[in-house]
């Protein structure tokens, strides 16, 4: 009990934290939208700002990448709406399996998946508005990944040109947690099958157990990647993993076999940073 009270008392003075800064960070802007992925970490920041500066002065925003995991759109205009909060969503010119049957999948040192699902698609949009007007909120945390660790929490983006905040910057996973049950707020039930949200399931940063589960849980879905996969030439593959291809044709016939035999990885570290 003891423990649970510190906990609560820390997170109170967090909250007030993030409040009294916020209210100075935000003042300056007139079109603040909260990146909402879906995730826990999105939706306590998409709640908290709209707490500290009333929901009608926020706005949430969404990537619909075309590969997020199904439910996942859903969820994310039911939360808005209940939470009575205006949402955008933003989408690609591009389609991932078009692009995969030109480029191939992408892979770690050719990530082409972030710039055209991810990065042209939000540039564009933004380039339509008065960007010194413009703040994209964003819930990236300090202890996440290596990657986030090297973000700044107050940036400005030479890219999009415009600047963005992360208000959350500082709090650790059990903070989020706490926020989202004293308030009680309802997390993706993706959570609950998948481990995270899952705004994008590029192959780069997955395991072939995470495809092995897709595959378990959304069979028509996790098709479209085998077909895709057929289609490459020269034999390629949609995974490299550990030093090897791992086809999705053998995570097909036999996921069970996949889960066990890999670990799950629930990280992307990379696109997941990424406004930096």
């Amino acid at each position: 009990m003891y423990g649970d009270v510190m906990s609560r008392s820390s997170l109170v003075r967090k909250i007030r934290s993030v409040r009294r800064e916020a209210l100075e960070v935000l003042a300056l802007f007139k079109d603040i939208y909260v990146m909402f992925s879906g995730g826990r970490d999105s939706l306590v920041t998409l709640h908290l700002i709209s707490e500290v500066l009333g929901k009608a002065n926020v706005k949430a925003l969404f990537i619909d990448t075309g590969i997020s995991t199904p439910g996942l759109i859903e969820y994310v205009r039911d939360t808005c709406k209940r939470l009575n909060i205006e949402l955008t969503v933003v989408k690609p010119r591009y389609d991932f399996f078009k692009l995969v049957k030109a480029k191939g999948f992408p892979i770690i040192k050719r990530r082409w998946c972030k710039e055209y699902l991810k990065i042209r698609p939000l540039k564009e949009w933004i380039s339509r508005k008065d960007v010194k007007d413009v703040v994209l909120v964003t819930g990236i945390r300090r202890d996440e990944s290596w990657m986030k660790s090297r973000a700044f929490k107050l940036y400005y983006h030479p890219k999009f040109k415009t600047t963005t905040y992360a208000p959350i910057f500082e709090w650790s996973k059990s903070d989020v947690i706490n926020y989202l049950g004293e308030y009680g707020l309802e997390e993706c039930p993706l959570y609950k099958t998948y481990g995270k949200a899952y705004d994008c399931w590029c192959t780069v940063y997955k395991s072939p157990s995470d495809f092995a589960v897709l595959a378990l849980n959304n069979p028509e879905f996790f098709r479209k990647f085998v077909e895709a996969e057929k289609e490459l030439r020269k034999g390629g593959s949609a995974l490299y993993y550990g030093g090897k291809r791992i086809y999705l044709r053998d995570v097909a016939r036999n996921p069970k076999k996949y889960l066990e035999k890999y670990p799950r990885k629930y990280i992307c570290p990379l696109c997941r940073t990424l406004l930096m």
